[in-house]
């Protein structure tokens, strides 16, 4: 079967295949014949140009000696000339036996070129007549060349010059014009081959031409229904396709999505650089452009400068016919198009990657949601649902108040108002941290971070007030989702029978413990809490909300604040870990007191005052009449802190501010103790049925 196809194709083609194969043949015949007479006329070709430097080197040479005697006449140096002299003579001299024997000669160029004997009777007989009157000459040249002569060898040789020069320049005229000569014949021969050849090839290919006239106008109907399908292509695809020339200039054709995908007109030959202008950063255009070039050059490696397109997610902004604006992300991919193994285009991909964009970040979304929700479970395992559900209301309680102080603030009262509303966020975010409630103390120290960048402006206006509702609505929604968590929970009642088994506390304490570690290693320190709150179970809810809020501000303040580092402490000779002891105990029949004391480094008037000062709060003349007494109580002021930099635990000057507010609320009595680097204590005497 197969045979049978062979010859088949043989004898439908045959005719053709012979002419081509004898085409071939005769073209790669004249085509060697061509490149050996070529090689030979460029040798002729340098010949005749050596022989042309001799004629003028003769002149020089002449010159050169005529300039030497006459600045040795007037007393001057002929240094130079003589130079000239020596260099001219070496240049002939070599030529000349080039000329004789063939050989490596110095070029026009300074570089040394290899140089073919003449051949020919008459070259030969015009370079023996040249010996004859240039050995005699050179002989004479030796000297001044050497630059060892005398006044009577200048003269002589000078006086053979003037006898030669002529002779010689003759001679060297004759060289030239029979080479020149010998280089036409071989020109002529190479003419006749090239119209030989020409002759032939055009029989030849008026023979292919006859034979493939039908075939050529079956393929031109082919390649109209090719170029259709492409027209086709690029008018239904719908991803951009154009190419891209070194010059950055787009091809004359390009598919009829990328207008649509650009949101702009794209015309051919316009410049790439143009097209992206607007859409990108003048930084990414830089690098896009340098990324192009590279990928022109052949020294680069194509399939290693992938990593470095900087297109391949880029985002715009499109606007529809009603100048409505929308984001797309495109994705463009080059690929280089070789033509004779050069890249002479490049091949850009456009692709609409807005859905693939939304997808992954919607899946990001999804995973966020899922890892928070999953986060907030665990938290919430955690904590004894009663007390989870009286945070859940104590905090929306205090965020819809913040809610309505909001709508009904009035003109030059903004900054009071904000302050207020730090103290409540303060407040939740402490009771958060000592529930373990990370998704609350996290979403709280945003919003205090904000809060804290409008007090830090100074004047508060009313425009800074409506950016708040959109934070406290985002903490409301959050505690909503909780709850919807805490439903669905509630039927794992055995996951939370631990917590429930413990009075409220012994779980505060618990959670006073886990708070305490973690405030301890985030600022690097090591840290014991004794408490003993048994007491706090007699009391009423509401003093329990408002003592658990003084009892967090105080304990982060002690951690923050007080306790030393372990280096600190040592150098003290302290023990390396800071003790904090927290208790409430019964005094008279329906009075309690609350104690925190710490063992670190005191209360410092003089560090306060620094602080004062430095915060531009009062003059140093104002603080030098106030008592130690008074200045320590400045701690309570609001936003007044001795930390220069603030953490999530202390630093924003709101912390203590909440101790004051809550102990003014309980109608409670206030005792500070403090030795510097000894300890400090905070005792608060309170009733058990509130102020």
């Amino acid at each position: 079967m197969k045979s049978k196809t062979k010859d088949s194709y043989l004898g439908k083609y045959g005719e053709i295949i012979l002419a081509v194969a004898f085409f071939l043949v005769f073209d790669m015949a004249v085509l060697v014949l061509n490149f050996y007479i070529s090689y030979e006329i460029s040798k002729d070709a340098f010949s005749i140009n050596m022989a042309g430097r001799q004629r003028m080197l003769s002149q020089r040479m002449t010159k050169a000696l005529l300039t030497a005697e006459s600045d040795i006449g007037r007393g001057m140096p002929a240094n130079d000339s003589l130079e000239e002299l020596k260099k001219t003579t070496h240049l002939f001299d070599t030529t000349l036996h080039g000329f004789r024997d063939g050989g490596i000669v110095m070029g026009g160029d300074d570089h040394e070129h290899p140089l073919e004997p003449v051949k020919t009777e008459a070259g030969r007989s015009l370079l023996t007549d040249a010996e004859l009157i240039w050995n005699p000459y050179q002989q004479l040249l030796a000297p001044l060349t050497a630059n060892s002569f005398s006044t009577e060898q200048m003269a002589a040789a000078e006086d053979y010059a003037r006898k030669n020069n002529l002779k010689l320049l003759k001679l060297m005229n004759g060289l030239t014009t029979e080479l020149e000569k010998n280089a036409g014949a071989k020109a002529d021969t190479l003419r006749k081959v090239q119209m030989g050849g020409m002759m032939l090839a055009l029989l030849n290919f008026a023979f292919i031409l006859f034979k493939f006239i039908r075939r050529l106008r079956e393929n031109d109907r082919k390649l109209e229904v090719a170029r259709q399908e492409t027209s086709e292509i690029l008018t239904t695809v719908k991803d951009g396709l154009f190419l891209l020339d070194a010059e950055f200039k787009l091809g004359s054709q390009f598919s009829e999505s990328m207008p649509h995908i650009l949101g702009r007109k794209v015309s051919p030959q316009m410049d790439f650089r143009d097209l992206l202008g607007d859409m990108v950063s003048p930084q990414t255009l830089e690098l896009a452009t340098d990324y192009i070039a590279l990928l022109f050059s052949d020294s680069v490696t194509e399939s290693l400068m992938g990593d470095l397109n900087p297109l391949t997610s880029l985002e715009i902004v499109v606007r529809n016919e009603r100048d409505e604006p929308s984001r797309r992300f495109l994705n463009m991919q080059f690929n280089r198009v070789l033509e004779d193994g050069k890249i002479s285009h490049l091949l850009v991909t456009l692709i609409d990657i807005t859905a693939q964009v939304e997808l992954e970040q919607a899946l990001v979304d999804v995973r966020k949601t899922a890892k928070a929700e999953m986060e907030i479970m665990l938290d919430l395992l955690k904590v004894n649902p009663m007390t989870l559900e009286q945070f859940l209301k104590n905090s929306e309680t205090s965020l819809l108040e913040v809610n309505d102080r909001l709508r009904s603030v009035s003109s030059g009262n903004q900054r009071n108002m904000v302050t207020v509303i730090f103290r409540k966020i303060h407040a939740m975010k402490g009771e958060a941290a000592a529930l373990g409630l990370e998704i609350f103390e996290s979403q709280a120290q945003q919003f205090e971070e904000h809060l804290s960048r409008l007090l830090s402006k100074g004047d508060v206006s009313g425009e800074d007030l409506l950016a708040l509702p959109l934070p406290l609505e985002e903490m409301l929604q959050r505690i909503t989702m909780v709850r919807g968590l805490v439903e669905r929970l509630a039927a794992y009642h055995d996951a939370f029978a631990p917590a429930m088994s413990q009075s409220e506390g012994e779980e505060f304490a618990n959670n006073l413990n886990t708070l305490t570690k973690r405030i301890a290693d985030d600022h690097g320190k090591s840290v014991h809490l004794f408490a003993d709150i048994a007491e706090l179970d007699k009391l009423s809810p509401n003093i329990k909300t408002e003592l658990k809020d003084i009892t967090v501000q105080l304990l982060r303040n002690a951690i923050a604040h007080g306790i030393e580092p372990a280096d600190e402490r040592t150098t003290l000779a302290k023990p390396p870990v800071g003790n904090i002891y927290l208790a409430i105990k019964p005094m008279e029949p329906g009075e309690f007191e609350l104690t925190v004391r710490d063992d670190g480094r005191g209360l410092s008037p003089e560090k306060i005052k620094n602080a004062l000062i430095r915060t531009q709060r009062y003059t140093e003349s104002q603080l030098s009449e106030f008592s130690d007494k008074q200045i320590l109580m400045k701690i309570f002021e609001p936003g007044f802190s001795t930390l220069e930099k603030a953490s999530r635990d202390a630093g924003h000057g709101i912390g203590m501010d909440v101790v004051k507010h809550k102990i003014e609320q309980l109608g409670a009595r206030l005792h500070i103790r403090s030795q510097i680097n000894g300890y400090t204590q905070f005792s608060i005497q309170f009733s058990a049925f509130g102020g």
